[in-house]
């Protein structure tokens, strides 16, 4: 499943309480490309994975799983899910039920307002993109395609062989993209995106959460790029 979302309104106190900002000492880098996580960044798709999870359940004759549990388990790849919720099942059977039924809670999809003038700004800047989100492909490219977002790139957590926390899809896209990831700026809102940035040597762009730079809103990105 995706990344923990986030609050899209203009008037969340949350989000307004959280300003863009380099931390004091922290020069501006020189950045080469940038890449995006998918949920908590583009969009917003917890209520469409806890329906999407728990119809699994019904579907194959799991327990229903709680709120608490499945927030718990947020953020996680897809073989973590088997794992933890569906044990009799293949991690392909899971990634076909995924990709066939996700569109059954599209309704419940909120996507940030701001993703396709962030994403115009960036390429007038000659810079390449990547999404790279836990979200396996291609349910993660029709999301980023739904965002109104336009990356160079699109990876899924099971394009590589481990996803994040771990920094493979970083790497993979810093090297598919043809830049180093050291010069790679890493948007994300959670502790798995920064760890994944922190163990590819890229810098991080904190959405709600301390990075290299911490952002309110997605758009405040356009100041630093």
């Amino acid at each position: 499943m995706g990344v923990q979302g986030r609050c899209f309104s203009a008037q969340c106190p949350a989000c307004a309480r959280a300003q863009a900002s380099y931390p004091a000492g922290v020069m501006e880098p020189q950045i080469a490309a940038v890449l995006f996580d998918l949920d908590g960044v583009l969009i917003d798709s917890y209520q469409v994975w806890f329906g999407l999870l728990n119809g699994a359940c019904s579907d194959w004759g799991y327990p229903e799983i709680s709120a608490e549990a499945f927030h718990a388990a947020w953020g996680q790849g897809v073989n973590a899910d088997r794992e933890r919720f569906f044990p009799r099942q293949s991690l392909a059977e899971l990634e076909a039920y995924y990709e066939t039924h996700f569109k059954d809670h599209w309704s419940l999809l909120e996507t940030a307002p701001e993703v396709p003038t962030v994403f115009a700004h960036i390429a007038a800047r000659g810079l390449p993109t990547a999404v790279i989100t836990n979200t396996p492909n291609p349910l993660a490219s029709e999301l980023v395609e739904r965002a109104g977002a336009t990356p160079d790139l699109v990876v899924g957590g099971t394009d590589v062989p481990r996803a994040k926390p771990e920094p493979d899809m970083v790497l993979y896209a810093a090297r598919q993209l043809g830049v180093d990831a050291r010069r790679a700026l890493v948007v994300g809102d959670s502790t798995f995106d920064r760890d994944a940035a922190r163990a590819a040597g890229s810098r991080f762009a904190g959405l709600g959460i301390e990075g290299d730079i911490t952002l309110g809103r997605l758009d405040e990105l356009r100041g630093f790029l």
